[in-house]
């Protein structure tokens, strides 16, 4: 079973989106936990966590957010502003697998490996 943390600054989004996101995997078979946290629970919460997924208001702290990730394994993808909307929960669910993979690359680093993705698709960059 996968974890995937979800990241917010308060952790009011992030539970919403937790909430849609295990629907969704439940419907589609995915075997995966989903977990808000918010900046200050982050240091106890990333080291147990596959893949971190960073609120899009949170865009000016992803990079360091990113290295937290990929310093204890973890991928991390920076949300869209949308993500929130109708079809956001599906679109993250239809990433998760390019997620997972760079997780597999992260964790076997030997520090040649790229970074993960910066956003929900690989070469994703505007939102």
């Amino acid at each position: 079973m996968r974890t995937i943390l979800i990241v917010c600054g308060a952790g009011a989004s992030s539970t919403f989106l937790a909430h849609r996101l295990r629907a969704g995997a439940k419907q589609r078979g995915i075997d995966a936990v989903f977990r808000s946290e918010t900046l200050p629970g982050l240091a106890d919460a990333l080291p147990l966590a596959d893949v971190l997924l960073v609120g899009p208001h949170l865009e000016p702290q992803f990079d360091e957010l990113r290295q937290r990730a990929v310093h204890v394994g973890a991928a991390a993808a920076l949300l869209p502003h949308d993500v929130f909307g109708a079809h956001g929960a599906d679109a993250v669910l239809d990433t998760l697998p390019v997620l997972f993979a760079a997780r597999a690359v992260v964790a076997g680093s030997d520090g040649d490996a790229p970074p993960p993705a910066a956003g929900l698709a690989p070469g994703a960059g505007n939102h």
